[in-house]
């Protein structure tokens, strides 16, 4: 079958139901019909969230790993050559807010930077990442990047005990999006702060297959629901892609509790399905349109004018993660 070029129109995605019902129902098209050529369209675009940017980077990223692992299967020998024209951008059409958005967060020096759009070098905003990053590192970044004390006041305790979820997270997407994955995708990342809402935000994408999958090949549970609701328990885990004393489930702990009392957002997409942690500090499972080949997993703090801590802080002893 010839290959066909397709452009796709992207409307506004924001950080909520629909926003992930078109994400899911792109990643399905495109991983469906990876041969074919894609050019992005920004013409009806006005805003794309945090959630929006790592899927379609990721999808990027996925397409161009393809081509080049295709290309070399096929002994062409020029794989860089036929990786670039896979994806394309019509960046005439992008409206002059949203390329400020998207150079400030570096989007262009990883997606497309033969535009020469330079965009912010720290390490808070959009990033691939190829390759497994130290321990330090990823604590360092989110800690004195990300959860500052400018934008959050939050006691260091409890500072600890989020940044070792969110710690998690990046563990988990290193376990599927750098070992398990035959094109050797890149884990995408995303962080943002918006000033005007006082919202600061982080999105994590793998797509190295789905949690339903995963859990199905060691734990004999056939619904493909309760697969995923599995994962999302605190201290279950397949440990397959992670050291025994790192846990594996998507529970998140202290971190769903924090969510919900700041009223902030906590997300986990996979397959065809996506679990929002409600008021109450759990999860609520809904069905996607379409279907994620991997995992994402999206937050969003608000920053408020609270001080937020751990209840055990009154107390003299209090255990700490760090």
């Amino acid at each position: 079958m010839a290959r066909q070029n397709y452009n796709v129109f992207l409307p506004p995605i924001r950080d909520d139901v629909s926003g992930y019902n078109y994400l899911s129902k792109l990643a399905d098209s495109i991983f469906v019909a990876p041969d074919n050529f894609y050019t992005f369209d920004f013409s009806r675009c006005s805003t794309i969230s945090h959630n929006g940017l790592v899927v379609i980077g990721g999808l990027c990223n996925f397409l161009k790993q393809y081509e080049t692992s295709s290309s070399m299967l096929k002994g062409l020998g020029l794989p860089s050559f036929f990786a670039k024209r896979k994806v394309g951008f019509n960046i005439d059409s992008i409206n002059p807010r949203l390329m400020e958005k998207l150079k400030a967060l570096g989007f262009w020096n990883f997606v497309n930077p033969d535009h020469g759009f330079i965009g912010s070098t720290d390490y808070i905003g959009y990033r691939e990442h190829n390759t497994v990053l130290e321990d330090s590192e990823i604590i360092s970044h989110l800690q004195d990047n990300w959860l500052t004390d400018e934008k959050l006041s939050i006691s260091e305790l409890l500072k600890s005990e989020i940044v070792s979820s969110i710690y998690e997270i990046f563990v988990n997407a290193y376990g599927h999006g750098l070992k398990e994955n035959p094109n050797s995708q890149s884990v995408i990342s995303c962080g943002h702060y918006d000033p005007k809402e006082k919202q600061l935000s982080l999105s994590v994408l793998d797509f190295g297959g789905g949690i339903v999958n995963s859990v199905q090949r060691h734990v004999p549970i056939p619904h493909k629901e309760e697969a995923f609701n599995w994962a999302l328990e605190i201290g279950n885990s397949t440990r397959t892609d992670s050291a025994p004393d790192i846990p594996r489930g998507l529970g998140f702990g202290i971190l769903k509790e924090f969510i919900s009392l700041n009223r902030g957002v906590l997300r986990v997409c996979s397959d065809s399905y996506m679990a929002t942690v409600h008021d109450s500090g759990n999860y609520v499972t809904t069905k996607v349109d379409g279907c994620f080949f991997g995992t994402l997993v999206s937050i969003t703090v608000n920053c408020d004018n609270k001080h937020y801590r751990l209840m055990s802080e009154a107390n003299e002893k209090i255990p700490s993660y760090f």
